[in-house]
């Protein structure tokens, strides 16, 4: 059965909604915390008072979720601002590598991509049949690898990464772990303690929304960040008039939010994550890798080539298959009330805390009826 009921979310009703890698769906608890949001800024400064208060409980809660202190976390507009953020932070020279592999989100690479004006090798580590053997990183890491870059769970492939070899690796070398746990937190534990930097949406499995994004780093191993984006809120306090120059940052990661974070999206985050608290994480994870070895076995016994691995420990919520026309099918899928993602030649399922066996029932009934017999394009995934 599902671990948080359909009927409290918005427009479940008859839809099997698998596509939470995707887009979440809305709670219905959302729309009241908007309701309070708006009361709270018709009331002047005692109103915006209580959305700050808010969102700093939405950071302890997040800081949780990530497995770091609250005061190691920073809300900014998204995780690719992030990611600039944790390149930007490496003091970079030339002859220095940054390594990655090329089933990589497009957010993770292009800020590491533009290191080579500056001299700075991108090493791309090809995947092997659609899977990033952490061997394959460790060889491409050495004396010069300055940063490390990886997803926790792949967006494309539904992979996941043993993060403490991660560490071991960028530690072994002298380099800093920078992990993208989009698709890891709300879903399987993030331990977020062993990275330098981590970044992670919220409107995915933390059902939440756009215009917030979780950075945390660790300012024990990193130091002392200088934002790369520099406004008011950076500074703890002004000098004023009197010396208008003075810069004191803040004294933790709030000094990276140059202004005020987006106060109605940390509402409904915090709304969010309360929800989600009212669970056990061991439950979830269970719950979703439950339904993913329902899918990946019935996927195989149909003759569709799955690329996520099928090791629970090498997986988190999203399901995986090559699919000739992968936008077509989702389209088909999408008109009888199956929602999934279709892209980049492959079928993305991710079932969460809404869904049930039924959902992945109904799945199977639907893609038996519209998929087409299994010949998949591999022209768009790396092999």
């Amino acid at each position: 059965m599902a671990l948080i009921d359909k009927s409290e979310f918005v427009g479940l009703d008859g839809v099997a909604h698998l596509c939470t890698g995707g887009e979440a769906p809305w709670l219905r608890s959302h729309t009241a915390a908007c309701e309070r949001f708006g009361a709270l800024k018709s009331a002047g400064m005692a109103g915006r008072e209580e959305m700050f208060a808010i969102g700093e409980r939405a950071r302890v809660r997040a800081a949780r979720v990530l497995g770091v202190a609250p005061g190691e976390v920073a809300f900014l507009a998204h995780s690719s601002e992030g990611l600039n953020q944790a390149v930007r932070s490496v003091e970079w020279r030339a002859g220095d590598n940054v390594v990655f592999a090329d089933v990589e989100y497009p957010s993770v690479i292009y800020p590491a991509a533009l290191l080579r004006e500056r001299g700075v090798e991108p090493r791309v580590v090809r995947a092997r049949g659609h899977y990033v053997a952490l061997d394959d990183l460790a060889a491409q890491v050495d004396g010069r690898t300055r940063l490390l870059l990886v997803s926790q769970v792949s967006y494309l492939t539904g992979q996941r990464l043993d993060l403490a070899r991660c560490a071991d690796l960028a530690r072994g070398a002298g380099a800093r772990l920078a992990v993208d746990a989009t698709h890891a937190a709300g879903v399987v534990p993030v331990p977020g303690g062993l990275c330098d930097f981590v970044v992670s949406s919220c409107y995915k499995w933390l059902l939440a929304t756009h215009g917030v994004g979780l950075f945390a780093y660790s300012a024990r191993r990193v130091g002392e960040l200088e934002p790369a984006t520099v406004g008011w809120h950076s500074v703890g306090h002004r000098g004023g008039p009197a010396d208008p120059l003075a810069m004191r940052w803040r004294p933790d990661a709030s000094r990276l939010e140059a202004g005020n974070p987006g106060l109605l999206g940390l509402s409904v985050l915090d709304n969010a994550l309360a929800r989600l608290e009212r669970l056990a994480p061991a439950d979830v994870e269970r719950h979703a890798q439950r339904l993913g070895a329902e899918l990946i076995e019935g996927l195989r016994s149909r003759g569709w080539p799955v690329i996520t691995p099928e090791a629970a420990e090498e997986r988190g919520g999203n399901v995986c298959f090559l699919a000739e026309d992968a936008g077509g099918l989702a389209a088909r899928l999408a008109a009888e009330r199956v929602l999934v993602w279709g892209g980049e030649g492959r079928i993305r399922v991710s079932p969460h805390v809404h869904d049930d066996r039924d959902d992945v029932a109904r799945f199977f009934e639907v893609l038996d009826r519209v998929g087409a017999r299994p010949q998949p394009s591999r022209s768009f995934i790396p092999s």
